[in-house]
């Protein structure tokens, strides 16, 4: 029986991959720094323990990770978000002594987390990007910007850095005339390099998720974000499994190979209403936020991952159900309640979005034969019972 540890409990990927290994009996170990959470709830959590935040305590989280290792033996260890993955994929070689781990090496992982990276790789590679401006300081800002179309993304070149043995969060952010921009970047972290300027892209936003060996893809998966949180894009709430398209797994296959991948990635796209292309927005080194909807299409990537690992051979994987829609319920009542009570221009909504009377009609859509729900399920209600607590008691920290 495999053994896993899998970090990052709190995350909604990390429990869809609890429920695909556990439901397959394989023991899955959950860490976090604060416990009981999300995937710890689970019924098909073998254990879990508290390790040291990755986050506030960089070098204390990998020698508490490093004396689990120490403690039980592992067949693997899969890092579940940026943070993790880093400091992870830093000591990669290390941790490798005393088990698998299946994620791509750190020059990579760095490189494919840089956004001004991956435009310039995809230029080469001749894949559609947004029109990005780079510059280096703010004399670069002020001669440019009279010269853009508005709006314009103001786009970090990573969701979060590792400065000084801290992190740094990063939020993308939107411009609707000259001023606005130049204001933006004057007060822009020195300690951070400047952000890259993007056209904004209006259409449909897809991702394209892909499991690779060592360079060859092993399984394929594609779905298109309905809702999102913020409205404007961000998280998606709401998501349905989509048809392969040809346009995006050509430039997708094309990036990973190039990058000689392995493991799981999921390249971001969005469907330009101009001009109908597929534009590359990012890559995502890891198991991404939708993950439940892949299970539940018929692409089991935990699972797939955990086979490869262990030197299974493996047929590529690209057949599932389309029309299969997912719900994150609380994101999608922040949704709601984000449309509800900010102006279209506080949220920097594009014209043509949904209003607040469709919203709420859309949301109150709650039971339909083609959509699952990401957290409650009725075999495994502890999770949904968790999130349910901590939502009320994060709304009751806002009001206080």
């Amino acid at each position: 029986m495999g053994n896993i540890l899998v970090t990052d409990g709190r995350q909604r990927s990390t429990l869809a991959l609890v429920r695909s290994l556990g439901k397959k009996g394989l023991k899955v170990t959950v860490g976090e720094d604060v416990l009981p959470c999300l995937a710890s709830s689970s019924r098909y959590t073998h254990d879990s323990f508290r390790y040291v935040s990755p986050s506030e305590d960089p070098d204390g989280f990998m020698r508490t990770l490093t004396d689990k290792l120490r403690q039980e033996k592992y067949d693997l260890l899969i890092p579940m978000t940026d943070v993790t993955g880093y400091l992870i994929g830093r000591n990669q070689q290390a941790l490798s002594e005393l088990t698998k781990v299946p994620i791509v090496g750190r020059e990579v992982f760095e490189q494919a987390s840089d956004k001004a990276e991956m435009v310039h790789l995809a230029k080469r590679l001749g894949i559609p990007v947004p029109r990005t401006h780079f510059v280096g300081s703010i004399t670069d800002v002020e001669k440019l910007a009279p010269e853009l179309e508005y709006p314009v993304v103001i786009k970090p070149r990573r969701s979060r850095y590792f400065v000084e043995s801290r992190w740094i969060t990063t939020h993308v952010g939107f411009a609707g005339k000259p001023d606005e921009l130049i204001d933006k970047f004057r007060y822009h972290d020195p300690a951070l390099p400047f952000p890259i300027i993007q056209q904004r892209v209006e259409g449909p936003g897809c991702g394209a998720f892909f499991l690779f060996n060592h360079g060859h893809p092993v399984a394929i998966f594609f779905h298109r974000r309905i809702r999102e949180k913020p409205p404007s894009g961000g998280v998606s709430v709401l998501r349905e499994s989509i048809p392969i398209d040809e346009q995006m797994r050509r430039d997708a296959e094309k990036l990973l190979s190039h990058l000689n991948w392995h493991g799981v990635a999921m390249v971001e796209f969005k469907q330009d209403k101009v001009d109908g292309q597929y534009k590359l927005m990012e890559i995502n080194a890891r198991f991404w936020g939708s993950l439940q909807l892949a299970i539940d299409a018929g692409i089991d990537f935990p699972y797939l991952l955990y086979q490869i690992s262990n030197g299974q051979p493996m047929e590529l994987q690209e057949e599932y159900k389309t029309g299969v829609k997912c719900r994150w319920f609380f994101g999608d009542l922040d949704h709601l309640l984000m449309r509800l009570f900010k102006s279209d221009r506080k949220l920097n909504l594009p014209e043509g979005s949904p209003g607040r009377l469709s919203t709420l009609h859309n949301f109150l859509k709650l039971w339909q034969a083609d959509t699952k729900y990401e957290i409650f399920k009725g075999n495994d209600i502890r999770p949904a019972l968790h999130e349910a607590r901590e939502y009320v008691k994060s709304l009751i920290g806002m009001s206080r």
